[in-house]
């Protein structure tokens, strides 16, 4: 080459490493390119092309699977699914990180985004479908299994706080479902099936108090219909000892003082 173009020399062996055609730092240029196409997937997974987005991530991670960018895009698989409402696939896809690194600081977010994944299937109110405690509840109790085990591992994670009160959403739900299948059999004059139902709510939802109380006056009434005055004379002293100030315990009281003596 010709002197007048000698200080271009540098700026071309630059231009050919970032470009990833030096041959000189190879641990470089994999992971430049790693974190080249794991960047191009970023780009597209912000622009909602998420199809597009998962061909980088899968691409990193089957080519570069000693880089960094090989973790950060099998979660980033996990993350394109949800954003598409594929909840299981985004399940599966979490699952398979946690299983293949357990010891990755992204960990607790991987538990995280299943309980998130769990909790979007929950049955919801919609205006023409029935309401959502009158639906199956099995998407509610795998939410709140998954959200428990991520507070339980994880206590200090930034989302424990939102976990906990999708716990109590999620608790709230299923004793809602208990308390609705309670009257429907009540509606079809069946008391000993509602009894079962209501003593579930008496025994497992004290942490939600306004149903808990709920179902506890019912559960008075229902043994009394029953011909069973000594256990709602039990169930009725609970409520005032539980919750003396509620309207609820006013009416048992009250109730004591007519069947109780």
């Amino acid at each position: 080459m010709s002197t007048p173009y000698r200080h271009l020399l540098p700026l071309l062996a630059l231009l050919l490493t970032a470009l990833g055609c030096g041959g000189t730092q190879p641990d470089a240029t994999y992971a430049g390119t790693a974190r080249y196409r794991y960047e191009q997937g970023m780009e597209a997974f912000e622009d909602e092309n998420f199809i597009e987005a998962v061909k980088h991530f899968t691409f990193v991670k089957s080519k570069f699977a000693y880089s960094k960018y090989a973790a950060l895009s099998e979660l980033r698989i996990a993350d394109s699914y949800f954003e598409q409402d594929k909840f299981i696939e985004a399940i599966d896809a979490y699952r398979l990180f946690m299983r293949g690194r357990p010891n990755h600081r992204e960990v607790p977010y991987a538990m995280w985004r299943i309980a998130e994944a769990h909790f979007e299937q929950i049955p919801s109110d919609f205006v023409l479908f029935p309401p959502a405690h009158e639906k199956d509840q099995v998407a509610t109790r795998e939410a709140i299994a998954a959200y428990e085990a991520y507070v339980n591992r994880f206590p200090d994670h930034r989302n424990v706080a939102k976990a906990k009160a999708r716990i109590l959403e999620g608790r709230r739900a299923l004793a809602d479902h208990e308390l609705y299948v309670a009257r429907f059999y009540l509606n079809q004059e069946r008391p000993v099936s509602a009894r079962g139902r209501l003593e579930v709510v008496l025994e497992d939802f004290a942490d939600v108090p306004d149903r808990w109380l709920e179902g506890a006056w019912m559960l008075v009434r229902v043994y009394e219909t029953l011909d069973r005055p000594a256990d709602a004379a039990a169930v009725a002293r609970r409520i005032v000892q539980t919750r003396p100030k509620s309207d609820e315990a006013d009416d048992a009281r009250e109730w004591l003082r007519a069947h109780a003596g």
